[in-house]
């Protein structure tokens, strides 16, 4: 342990304990949201949309326009908070606390980005929500400093482990976005004990692990390989860059815009209706809409694809500096997927396997700034095969963006 300090055995055995409560509501809060998200999804993008009876495109344009209407109007009600992972992370590194205030607000937000077609994904809302419910259990409960904190990061913990189904990557992940100094009593051990509780949890409500989206054709391991990690880890990389740089660049553009969110809201949803209409992949997270990238990429061709994964990146940029609430993963690995897909039909000699995973883990890194979760979260999706070419990719989009970064500083 790094803690010199002696650990009192109950109120020690008190913090786990309640860990691993924490876990538990992190699986169900997860469950419930993404359940809630699908079924809205659902009922308006099919049964709706079935109903009415208008063109795809004119529907499109027209949902997602009402649904920057409507995150316009949640954020005037509920307050222009933060909802961007990187910076949320960043506040909890500083003070060890998630504000359950801005929680509720933000979650609303968050489903209606997500039911309205936003190309953003779950993660950084019910992350928020589940830290919170740490931070608010540990006020309830007149517990320090250090076991708020410890709360905090277990919620945290525990809806990332729901998320990606694996009691290490939702610690690690805590950790490494965090910035906190590694404490094994009061920071690793509860968030694990958080993360496992979550993942057994979450499976038994699900009834299936996350992982193994995407199968690629036979493919054994070779040396070159690993060098062409490096050109493909840069062009994940490159990805990535682009998303942070964008986003920094629209937020900046939208300043005028901070008295009058409604209009800033309905910006975000019909510049995603239009994207959307000429580009249905684009829209939402980009989970299940990766799939279908990778199957059908030969006939939507490299300079589409090449396109699709710009626009992708753009849109997600923009809706988030324009107020809809959402996380950035699925759409900067749906964005990777595509140029790596695009890298592949232009040197068919690289194995997609070792295209597609090569562009993910180094997109996923110089965005998250977690090159252990970046490896772990893109070798999950992957077969095990492609292990030492994602390190590789990794460390090279780690080295490559090592100056740009979703942390506001710097971002005038």
């Amino acid at each position: 342990m790094t803690n010199n300090e002696t650990i009192q055995p109950r109120p020690y055995l008190k913090l786990l304990l309640l860990a691993a409560l924490l876990g538990l509501g992190s699986a169900f809060i997860t469950f419930g949201f993404m359940a809630l998200v699908q079924a809205g999804q659902m009922a308006l993008w099919e049964q709706a949309a079935a109903a009415v009876g208008l063109s795809t495109p004119l529907f499109t344009v027209l949902v997602c326009a009402s649904g920057g209407l409507l995150v316009g109007l949640a954020v005037r009600f509920f307050g222009d908070h933060s909802g961007i992972f990187a910076e949320m992370m960043l506040e909890f590194g500083r003070n060890g606390r998630f504000n359950y205030h801005h929680a509720p607000g933000i979650v609303v937000t968050a489903f209606v980005s997500l039911v309205a077609g936003g190309s953003l994904g779950p993660e950084a809302p019910m992350a928020d929500a589940c830290g919170s419910l740490g931070t608010w259990l540990a006020d309830k409960l007149k517990l320090d400093e250090r076991s708020t904190r410890s709360l905090g990061f277990s919620g945290l913990s525990g809806m990332l482990a729901a998320f990606i189904t694996s009691p290490f990557g939702g610690a690690l992940l805590g950790l490494e976005s965090a910035r906190a100094g590694i404490s094994y009593a009061w920071t690793l051990f509860p968030s694990l004990v958080a993360s496992a509780v979550a993942t057994v949890a979450f499976v038994m409500l699900t009834g299936n692990y996350f992982g193994h989206l995407y199968v690629f054709p036979a493919y054994t391991p070779q040396v070159k390989d690993l060098l062409l990690a490096v050109p493909l880890g840069l062009l994940g990389a490159l990805a990535g860059a682009i998303f942070i740089v964008t986003f920094k660049y629209l937020r900046r553009m939208v300043r005028p815009l901070q008295q009058h969110l409604v209009v800033r809201g309905l910006l975000g949803g019909v510049a995603l209706g239009v994207v959307g209409a000429m580009l249905p992949l684009t829209l939402f997270s980009g989970e299940e809409q990766t799939a279908t990238l990778i199957d059908t990429a030969a006939e939507i061709g490299v300079p589409v694809l090449v396109v699709m994964a710009l626009l992708k990146l753009l849109i997600t940029s923009l809706l988030l500096v324009t107020g809809w609430k959402g996380g950035y993963i699925f759409p900067t690995m749906f964005a990777s997927v595509a140029l790596g897909m695009a890298a592949h039909l232009l040197f068919p000699t690289v194995p997609v396997a070792v295209a597609v995973a090569a562009t993910m883990g180094g997109a996923m890194v110089s965005t998250l700034k977690a090159p252990i979760f970046s490896a772990l979260f893109t070798a999950v999706l992957m077969e095990r095969q492609t292990g030492p070419v994602i390190a590789i990719a990794v460390i090279v989009g780690l080295l490559a963006t090592a100056r740009v970064s979703m942390s506001p500083t710097g971002d005038t």
